[in-house]
């Protein structure tokens, strides 16, 4: 069973904001907005807690939660505070949706790059272990990004629900099994 570590969702206010005084008047542990470095304004409702990144068109992205319950409630708290400063209504459906999730699981054993990166099909592999220590698969009949590494660590990203990043990983056990016995 994969492990979330990221699960990131994105709604949209339907109000154009300003992001100086949003940042000024919310009353949370952090917020940074800094438009010669970036044009979000960054939030967390609690320290060291999932990012919220705002826009001045009224969109979000809301990252760095480790489950959907933690990203549904930050956002639920997101929109709480904002009605708390009129900006919207508490009531407000901004369309928020589970936009990736990034799990991780493990192998049985260690993995020999090389060979696993010719037996998965080079069309859907890269491996370039001077760059990044990784091999990345990206199968082309499931929507997710699988790195591999030889400890036999996996990381699944680009799943829009842990489903798929189960049905990833179980794909490339089975592959790899099948090259194991041949």
């Amino acid at each position: 069973m994969v492990t979330i570590v990221n699960a990131v969702g994105s709604g949209d206010l339907g109000v154009e904001l300003d992001l100086q005084t949003l940042g000024d008047d919310l009353s949370v542990p952090f917020t940074e907005y800094d438009p010669s470095n970036y044009h979000g304004l960054y939030v967390r409702l609690v320290e060291g807690g999932p990012l919220i990144t705002v826009y001045r068109s009224g969109k979000y992205i809301i990252s760095g939660c480790s489950s959907f319950q933690e990203l549904e409630t930050t956002n639920e708290e997101f929109i709480s505070q904002l009605a708390d400063l009129g900006i919207c209504d508490q009531s407000l459906d901004p369309g928020f949706t589970v936009q990736n999730v990034v799990c991780t699981e493990e192998l049985d054993s260690t993995v020999d790059l090389n060979t696993l990166s010719i037996g998965l099909g080079l069309e859907a592999v890269e491996y370039e272990p001077e760059q990044f220590p990784g091999l990345v698969y990206r199968p082309p009949e499931i929507g997710a990004v699988i790195l591999v590494f030889a400890n036999g660590k996996v990381v699944i990203t680009g799943a829009a629900d842990v489903a798929t990043a189960e049905e990833a990983f179980s794909q490339l056990q089975t592959r790899i099994q099948n090259l194991i016995e041949t």
